[in-house]
């Protein structure tokens, strides 16, 4: 039997199972509704000030793309230059940056929820714990001391607080009940992981690692944060660090340092017992037990890795096209030796990949 199939007949015997005439009960979404279950998104941030962000949708077959989802079911467009998508039970949350708002939608339908367009400034990244949605903000990008994690309800969408954070918060994780917060440090550099406790919603530590933390993962009681450290064009260029932190404690247990300062580490992953990460277009991977480099390949098609993932053995790598105005592609690669196994041409500037499952 059809899965889709399948699960309609088992969402229809629960809603008659659960409603008497008493109930004011809603049928589930008709199956025909569902369209984007079981696939892959890919966020295109479009030009800078033109307004042409969008979203791309591959089925699970990988047969097909469909572009322009958000305006193709919804009528109108995204907005100007898309950040990121955080995927949390029925909702897809899309951060706007240069919009300054947040698109809730539904993310088997991609039917509009929610349009939140107060309390933020350049918002970044968002994440859901404790019905919450928290976003990071660099608010104006030349002043240093106005950055902060705007808190919303998840129920209705409505305001809770601002929480001041130091410069340049950039991705946020949540385990257990905190907040991590990696601090790039906006327009200027920085080298922290802020802690936020999400039950009173304050800050309660900073946690100092490399220069310009730029990706997180966890396993267990670990939290992995990868530092990119500072590019050529600092005062002082700096090599990239992987810095091991014990969240019960927020203390850093492991260091493990680059060699080189031109070495800048980049899209940390994690799958099975091993961490990835990419320097250029150069994948390596290391054993979390022994930090030792397991292996190494370099993908040749991408100009450029602007969205990294790796996912149930495959690397997909969003990359813009040469000159950042036309589409870009979505290129897939095997995990065991980063041979190209398919690619899609995407929106305009791809930076993120998001599995639907």
């Amino acid at each position: 039997m059809n899965y889709k199939h399948l699960l309609l007949l088992l969402s229809l015997v629960f809603f008659f199972n659960s409603c008497d005439d008493d109930t004011d009960c809603c049928p589930p979404l008709p199956e025909e509704e569902a369209e984007f279950e079981s696939g892959i998104f890919v966020l295109n941030e479009g030009n800078f000030g033109s307004g042409n962000a969008s979203v791309s949708f591959i089925d699970k077959d990988m047969e097909q793309m469909e572009s322009k989802v958000f305006m193709n079911i919804n009528g109108s467009e995204l907005g100007d230059t898309a950040q990121s998508i955080e995927l949390y039970e029925d909702f897809a949350i899309i951060v706007v940056n240069v919009s300054n708002k947040i698109e809730v939608v539904n993310r088997y339908t991609f039917e509009s929820l929610a349009t939140i367009d107060t309390e933020l400034m350049n918002p970044r990244y968002a994440e859901v714990t404790g019905n919450k949605i928290y976003v990071s903000n660099w608010g104006d990008g030349m002043d240093p001391d106005d950055d902060f994690v705007a808190v919303f309800d998840l129920a209705d969408f409505s305001f809770i607080k601002s929480i001041s954070v130091a410069e340049g918060p950039e991705k946020v994780l949540a385990v257990n009940e905190k907040l991590f917060v990696a601090h790039t440090g906006g327009f200027s550099f920085n080298n922290i992981v802020s802690v936020i406790n999400t039950g009173n919603n304050e800050v309660e530590d900073e946690i100092e690692v490399g220069d310009l933390p730029n990706s997180m993962v966890v396993d267990g009681s670990n939290l992995w944060v990868l530092s990119g450290g500072k590019p050529s064009y600092a005062e002082t260029e700096t090599a990239g660090k992987l810095s091991n932190i014990d969240v019960s404690n927020n203390q850093v247990v492991e260091e493990f340092d680059f060699p080189d300062s031109s070495m800048h580490p980049n899209n940390l992953s994690l799958e099975g017992s091993d961490v990835y990460l990419t320097i250029g277009k150069t994948v390596y991977s290391y054993n979390m037990s022994t930090m030792q480099p397991s292996s190494e390949f370099k993908l040749e098609e991408p100009a450029l890795l602007y969205g990294f993932e790796i996912h149930n053995g495959k690397i997909y790598v969003a990359s813009p096209n040469a000159d950042f105005t036309g589409d870009g592609m979505l290129y897939v690669y095997n995990l065991s030796d980063g041979n190209l196994t398919d690619q899609f041409s995407a929106g305009i500037n791809p930076n993120g990949i998001y599995f639907n499952d």
